[in-house]
């Protein structure tokens, strides 16, 4: 390993060619433990199994911890449950000899990040328990720049430096649907860590990079590991997971698991797959699972615990209604590729009924593709980079996703059925006058 640091850079290479031990360690090893419910005892009787089925009981002495929930305003299934987080930082206490604990994250701007730690009751209830709670969007707060040469699709990460200095991350994602990017779990969870995000949806305006920035994430965050253990350790929410419009605005769906493993994709392959979708289908899986040498398939995993996966697949688990990030493209074949592409694209559009004009999708678009005319909002949709951070920012449901296809079919069956009744008035005049 070749290391430098030049202006608040740290550059790590691996010059080995072969994956690192913290890369292998347990990498196909996924625990699942069955939870019902949040009651506080339940949660930590749970969260004891999970450490135990990896055999990890002594792994979390003398270390520097960083736990990282997903934070987000709404309900109570949107972010990860404050009994989660409480019960870990308490049996974490436990444990004796750790050195430290943060809990930090970041959702569109430092406004809305701190609504939703406090919202969330994650703010509250983490001070009770003495530990600090950062806000990665606040501006004095420290970065690093590390480049990351194994990376996908994004060179440079800038993560905070209490992420970098901390000996061990716990991610702690919930199962969720995304209207975006149809699921956001283990991987995508990592993306809070930093305080550039509107510039990574600019710059990964493309879903197939925007996934494989993701994964780059993934690598940044192992290369500041000083050791050849892992890292990131993660532990998944399933217990009551969300369908349809989320990340914010979906329904609950219980799912009854919790699930924990210290490869990101490998947790993600088992979420994607208990929400009857076909882990395949998203690039941030395949482009970390290429890199760890990792099977995207579920039963090539080493599942412990509730060996049983089938029983808590959701048959009829509900997904976004927009194209899945397949990097074989679109499905429409008997279409010309840009027709296709059209139609496929994803169309946002306001609902002027619940819209209130606060204008947080103003704020919060990246590509400023939003601007306020007198009573409405409206969209440059060849500015639109498609990423839904309207949609997560608005407090009031009033912004929606749907292929483009959706959105014209009305207008396609009224022309179809004119042109139809012209063609079949047509015929009609002509066999007249033959007669």
């Amino acid at each position: 390993m070749v290391e430098s640091k030049d202006d608040n850079m740290i550059e790590k290479i691996n010059t080995n060619s072969t994956l690192t031990h913290k890369f292998n360690y347990k990498k196909r090893q996924v625990a699942l433990v069955k939870l019902d419910d949040y009651e506080p005892e339940n949660v930590k009787k749970a969260l004891t199994s999970l450490i135990e089925l990896l055999d990890i009981q002594d792994y979390f002495k003398g270390k520097s911890i960083f736990l990282k929930p997903n934070v987000l305003s709404g309900g109570k299934n949107v972010h990860t449950p404050p009994e989660i987080l409480i019960s870990l930082i308490q049996l974490l206490k436990t444990k004796g000899n750790i050195k430290e604990l943060h809990v930090g994250d970041s959702t569109l701007t430092s406004s809305i990040t701190e609504r939703s730690l406090k919202s969330s009751s994650i703010k509250e209830m983490c001070q009770l328990e003495d530990v600090d709670v950062i806000n990665f969007f606040k501006s004095d707060r420290e970065k690093i720049k590390l480049a990351n040469p194994p990376h996908d699709a994004e060179y440079e990460i800038y993560l905070p430096k209490e992420v970098c200095d901390a000996d061990m991350i716990i991610n702690l994602p919930k199962l969720k649907t995304h209207t975006g990017f149809v699921y956001t779990g283990a991987v995508k969870n990592l993306f809070g860590m930093l305080g550039n995000k509107q510039k990574m949806h600019l710059t990964h305006s493309n879903k197939q990079s925007f996934q494989k920035m993701l994964a780059d994430i993934y690598f940044a965050v192992e290369e500041t590991n000083e050791t050849n253990m892992p890292k990131v350790l993660t532990i998944m929410d399933a217990v009551i997971a969300m369908e349809g419009k989320g990340p914010q605005f979906g329904k609950p769906r219980k799912v009854g698991l919790m699930i924990a493993g210290f490869n990101s994709a490998a947790v993600d392959i088992v979420g994607y797959t208990l929400m009857n979708g076909n882990p395949r289908d998203l690039e941030a899986i395949n482009s970390l699972a290429r890199r760890t040498d990792l099977p995207v398939d579920i039963s090539q995993l080493e599942l412990i615990g509730e060996k049983n996966y089938k029983d808590f697949i959701v048959k009829n688990f509900k997904k976004p209604k927009i194209t899945l990030l397949k990097k074989s493209g679109y499905s429409m074949k008997w279409l010309p590729t840009s027709i296709a592409k059209l139609m496929m694209k994803m169309s946002i559009k306001i609902n002027k009924k619940k819209c209130t004009l606060c204008e947080q999708c103003i704020e919060h678009c990246p590509a400023s593709a939003m601007v306020r005319e007198g009573n409405e909002i409206v969209i440059d949709v060849q500015k639109c980079i498609e990423c839904y951070c309207c949609g997560e920012g608005c407090p009031n449901d009033a912004i929606d996703a749907k292929w483009f296809l959706f959105r014209i079919m009305p207008y396609l069956i009224i022309s179809i059925t004119i042109g139809v009744g012209l063609i079949l008035w047509i015929l009609f005049l002509f066999i007249m006058r033959l007669f």
